[in-house]
Order: structure tokens, then C-alpha cells, then sequence
């Protein structure tokens, strides 16, 4: 009787041993990017979703997955366990650790698809009083962009601040994960939109005519969604074929650990007034997103990434991105939709793949890809690039960010957003 139970389960089983024992190990495509499938694929996957949940439920039940203040360990951090309890204690945290590559940075985007406003600001703390700094400008009426006098390079030495601050930019917090004031006092290089315009390497670094202009900007964000934490937000399924398609060794799980940051995202509007010497002043309102990370980055360790953010018509906010960090993740996928009532909306498969859209070290103008959500609804995107400002993270490096104005579909409701591309020879 028992046999009988017994051994129609072992059958399967023994046969499944054999076939992968016999099948050969899968080849990266171009010899970087993983993929699903290949030898003890289906294993791997089961096996770490399996332990995602157990993390997952496990913090659950230590209420650690809700916003209660008290002790955390950041050690722990990642695939289900948050660095921090509360959202308040995340945005408040500015520290670095005494690691030589710790960031923790503030990035902001707007775009008004109306006139043309386009704004983005990053700044990242560094050691040693090092900051990277972002600030890039485009107004209606202005047939130029305003960028730092230093661009394309980002590096900023000798920061004598705490905060998020650096090169006549200042972000702060005033209300966690609802508010943040942004400003900017001083000098900005104009810089010609034909140069922004091209992708095929004409004039990337936007050198412009090189004149300077006074500017003076005060805007304030106000978040419109909640935030998505991607400790403990993104679809366990998705992270676990990111994590089996991946050759499993012990430096594998060691740098996966070692080199763990977290990251969260939140969309928003902002709202404010500008001043260019020998101008009127403006008002501009756009529409974005803010994220946040903290932990190790290291530029050097990256080959490429794209990342994409979009609101669309019906009140959508989109997150998709493929990454390329060939010593922990070869080809990690993210994604969710945040919808118009604020309803956080997981991605379990995506069709955005590296390979095919970067296969040189261009950015390609057209694509398209697919992503299949927790709902079981699959909604197909057309991505049309338009300008970009390329910049320079690591003056040592030879790696560029190109931050890209784009016009998306989404099942044909149109919407506007960017997309962050890291490029590096070959």
C-alpha cells in the first residue's frame, strides 16, 4: 500500500535528478547576462521563494513590517526585513558608515509634459566630505538647459555638512515621506537642447556655449503615493528567479549580503519659483518621483542598468528597471505600478531585457516590453526617448549616467517619465 503511494511520487522526482545531472549549464547571454532556466532552475526557485516567505512572515509576526518605532538591525537587512521600522526613521537617516564606498543619497525628478519643464537633483554623500551632485534645468521660453558649471562631472569635494548638500544645492526633509524642500543658489553654464537631443554620442557631455547665469530656485515635493520600500515591497516571486537564475557560489551569497542597499521610491509633484539672472521669474509645477538609498555603491561595479519611471493619463505610476551588476546580479529585474487610489501593485515577470535593449553601449530611442503583475493582468509598454543630459558619476571612471526625457503607452493610455541609463565601454 505504501509502496504504491510511495512510488509515483519518487518516479518524478528521480527523473528530474537525472535530466538536470545530464543538463549542461546555461550560458549567459553575450557572456554577462543570466536567464531563466538551466540546470536546477525550477530548485533554485523554490527554494529561496520558500525562504523569501519564511523571512517575509517571520518579521510579520515580530510586527517589524509595520510603522512602529524601535530597534532594527540594518545588518539583516533585505529580500523581506526592513533596515528601519518606520518611514520617519528612514528619511531621517543621513549617516555613513566608516566603509569607503557607503552612499546615502536623495534623487528627484519632475517633468511638466505641458510646457516642458523638466528638473532633476541628486546629491550623494560620500566619504570624506565627497558629494556626487545632480542639478539640471530646462524652462519654458529658454532655448537652453541650465546645468552645474562642473558638467558632466558630479564629484563635489570638501562638503562641510551633514545634510544632503553640496555645490549651491540643498535637499531636506520637512515632513517624513510627504515633503522635501529643495533649493539652489548660484552660477548655472547654458547649454544647447541640440546637444541633449542626441544619443549616438555627438557632443555627449553638453559643453554648450559655456556662458554662466545667476540662478535662484525654491521648490517644495509633495509626495501623491505611498512609498515602496524594496526591502520588503517588491514581489517575493520576482526576486526568486533573480535569484536562481544566478550561478550559485559562496562569494555569490557573500556579496548579496555584503553589498546590500537599501533603496525606496516615492512619486510626487513639485511646485515653486526660479530665477535666472536677466529674466522674470517662473513658476514651474512637474510631476516625478523621490528615492532614496543607503548602503555600498560601488560605480565600478556596474556594467549597465535601465530604470524607468512614468505617470501616466489615468493616474498610474510606473517603476521598471533591468540591472547589470555582474558580481552579485547579472540581470535583476524590478517593477510595480502604484495605482490612481494609491493601491501598491507588484510586478511578477517582466520582458525588459538588457541584452536586447543595450547590446552596444547606446541606449536604444524605441522599444517595447511587457510586464505581467500579481493581479495575473499583463500590460504591454511603448518607450519612445526623447533628450537626455548625460553625466559623469566617478571622474575615475569611464561610465555614464544618461538621464532621458520619454514618451510612454501603456495598453495605448499615454503617459511621460524618464529613463536612467548607465553606459561603459565594452
Amino acid at each position: 500500500m505504501l509502496a504504491s503511494i510511495v512510488l509515483p511520487l519518487c518516479v518524478p522526482v528521480f527523473l528530474y535528478i537525472i535530466v538536470n545531472l545530464l543538463l549542461p549549464d546555461k550560458t549567459p547571454r553575450h557572456g554577462i547576462y543570466a536567464t531563466p532556466g538551466g540546470k536546477w532552475y525550477s530548485l533554485k526557485w523554490l527554494l529561496i521563494y520558500c525562504m523569501l516567505k519564511l523571512r517575509h512572515r517571520q518579521m510579520t509576526k515580530q510586527n517589524k513590517l509595520c510603522d512602529k518605532p524601535g530597534d532594527a538591525d540594518q545588518k539583516s537587512a533585505g529580500f523581506g526585513i526592513r533596515s528601519h521600522n518606520t518611514g520617519a526613521e528612514m528619511e531621517l537617516f543621513t549617516d555613513l558608515t566608516d566603509k569607503p564606498h557607503d552612499n546615502n543619497s536623495v534623487y528627484l525628478y519632475g517633468i511638466n509634459p505641458v510646457d516642458g519643464t523638466w528638473i532633476g537633483v541628486r546629491i550623494a554623500k560620500r566619504q570624506n566630505g565627497v558629494r556626487e551632485v545632480w542639478f539640471f534645468l530646462r524652462l519654458p521660453g529658454l532655448n537652453y538647459d541650465l546645468l552645474l558649471p562642473q558638467h558632466p562631472d558630479t564629484m563635489v569635494p570638501d562638503v562641510n555638512s551633514n545634510g544632503f548638500e553640496g555645490a549651491g544645492l540643498k535637499i531636506e526633509v520637512t515632513e517624513p515621506m510627504n515633503t522635501w524642500n529643495i533649493t539652489y543658489e548660484g552660477n548655472c553654464r547654458l547649454a544647447s537642447r541640440r546637444c541633449s537631443t542626441d544619443q549616438e554620442g555627438d557632443n555627449p557631455d553638453q559643453k554648450g556655449d559655456g556662458k554662466l547665469v545667476y540662478v535662484s530656485c525654491s521648490l517644495k515635493w509633495r509626495a501623491t503615493t505611498p512609498y515602496v520600500n524594496f526591502d520588503t515591497d517588491i514581489s517575493l516571486r520576482l526576486m526568486a528567479q533573480n535569484i536562481a537564475k544566478e550561478k550559485w557560489t559562496r562569494e555569490f551569497f557573500d556579496n548579496m549580503k555584503r553589498l546590500h542597499q537599501t533603496h525606496y521610491e516615492q512619486f510626487g509633484e513639485m511646485a515653486g519659483s526660479v530665477n535666472i539672472s536677466g529674466h522674470p521669474e517662473q513658476h514651474v509645477t512637474a510631476r516625478g518621483v523621490r528615492d532614496r538609498s543607503f548602503g555600498p555603491r560601488m560605480w565600478d561595479q556596474f556594467y549597465s542598468y535601465c530604470l524607468l519611471f512614468a505617470q501616466f493619463q489615468d493616474g498610474t505610476s510606473l517603476h521598471a528597471g533591468s540591472f547589470c551588476v555582474p558580481n552579485i546580479f547579472s540581470h535583476l529585474n524590478s517593477g510595480f505600478f502604484i495605482n490612481k487610489q494609491g493601491v501598491i501593485v507588484k510586478t511578477v515577470s517582466s520582458t525588459l531585457s538588457l541584452p536586447d535593449l543595450m547590446p552596444e553601449t547606446t541606449p536604444p530611442k524605441t522599444f517595447t516590453f511587457d510586464m505581467k503583475m500579481e493581479t495575473g493582468a499583463t500590460y504591454s509598454f511603448t518607450v519612445d526617448m526623447e533628450s537626455s543630459v548625460v553625466l559623469i558619476p566617478d571622474d575615475k571612471l569611464d561610465i555614464k549616467i544618461h538621464e532621458t526625457k520619454a514618451a510612454f503607452t501603456m495598453n495605448g493610455i499615454p503617459g511621460h517619465g524618464i529613463g536612467e541609463w548607465l553606459t561603459r565601454p565594452r
